[in-house]
């Protein structure tokens, strides 16, 4: 299914290091990535967005952490396109009972790019959003 604009996906996360490394890594798979250090400053860029979004969200951060966030975006009515795939590495990541519909992984770091790619090719597939994947 087409669709008018390509998925963004956005990388949550307080660790610049782990953050701009992923970045990286999807920019050269041909997505369009955005970033933000913490919950509250991903809330700002999710009202910038338009197109549809996929989140890659820390839950472990300073300022307002991956629980907390997911509490506000549950709120909001008006932000309907963004899922999320939460990602830990404090091992904790199964067992956040969070039964969020927006929930579309559970990825542990450091993350592989194989699990990674299986979460968004579930994502592009659904029609949610299109990229160019390599085979």
């Amino acid at each position: 299914m087409a669709v008018s604009a390509p998925l963004t996906l956005m990388v949550v996360d307080d660790q610049a290091l782990f953050r701009r490394s992923l970045e990286d890594r999807l920019r050269g798979d041909g997505f369009r990535v955005v970033s933000a250090e913490n919950g509250l400053e991903a809330l700002e860029r999710l009202e910038e967005q338009a197109s549809p979004c996929l989140v890659l969200l820390d839950i472990v951060m300073p300022v307002m952490n991956g629980v907390e966030f997911l509490q506000v975006l549950e709120r909001r009515r008006d932000i309907r396109n963004v899922r999320v795939a939460l990602i830990s590495a404090y091992g904790i990541v199964d067992r956040v009972a969070l039964g969020s519909p927006r929930i579309v992984g559970r990825l542990h770091k450091p993350v592989e790019m194989g699990e990674l790619r299986q979460v968004l090719d579930g994502q592009l597939g659904s029609g949610f959003g299109r990229a160019n994947l390599p085979n």
